[in-house]
């Protein structure tokens, strides 16, 4: 045997006595047949040229869907637009309709007051002329209640910054300290909202 031939196979006896020479070379083949294996799935993939036309479907698909999404928030927009008006027109319409109703209830009063100015050319008699302003100021305090109006304000009632107007103060026997001594103007609420503040005289109590 020829000393080349000695060295050789000394050589793979040793590698054959040597583990860890074993475990590498195991990961040599595994990490070419790794190798091999990605190889092979870069080769599979469809070609380079055919990826562009999937890219100009999904542009088209997108396209599509906002084309859609537009269309529908333009849809809803005119559907709201359309409902504001609607409501709009509805409360003018119901405004004039309370409006409407309240004006015949103050004609019927007008036309009392026409009657009974009328009356006064024909009639010395003052006292059923009286009765008769009286009747029509009755039908029209029911006509402002009916409608919402409330009148507020009078002597003795405590005095309420939120809702009196004091002109001054004036001492008084009777009336005790911060309530009305008297009323200047009365209030008025339109369905429980103050519409106008009375303007009061507010107590200070008796005089020391």
């Amino acid at each position: 045997m020829s000393g080349k031939k000695v060295n050789e196979a000394q050589q793979n006896k040793d590698n054959s006595a040597d583990p860890s020479l074993q475990d590498k070379k195991t990961a040599e083949n595994e990490q070419k047949q790794q190798q091999n294996s990605d190889a092979q799935n870069v080769a599979e993939q469809p070609p380079v040229e055919q990826q562009p036309e999937q890219v100009k479907e999904s542009i088209e698909e997108l396209k599509a869907l906002i084309d859609n999404e537009k269309d529908r928030y333009l849809r809803l927009m005119a559907e709201f637009d359309n409902y504001k008006k609607r409501i709009s027109r509805d409360y003018d319409r119901l405004v004039e309709s309370a409006n409407e109703k309240l004006m015949i209830d103050l004609i019927d009063v007008r036309e009392n007051f026409d009657r009974a100015i009328r009356s006064v050319d024909n009639s010395t008699d003052t006292q059923s002329l009286f009765d008769g302003i009286k009747l029509i100021y009755n039908k029209f305090e029911s006509v402002l209640q009916k409608n919402g109006l409330e009148v507020f304000a009078s002597t003795g009632d405590l005095f309420d910054p939120m809702v009196h107007d004091a002109l001054m103060k004036t001492a008084n026997q009777e009336i005790p300290e911060d309530h009305i001594a008297d009323v200047y103007e009365k209030g008025y609420k339109l369905k429980g909202r103050v519409i106008k503040h009375a303007k009061v005289i507010v107590s200070s109590g008796p005089q020391s």
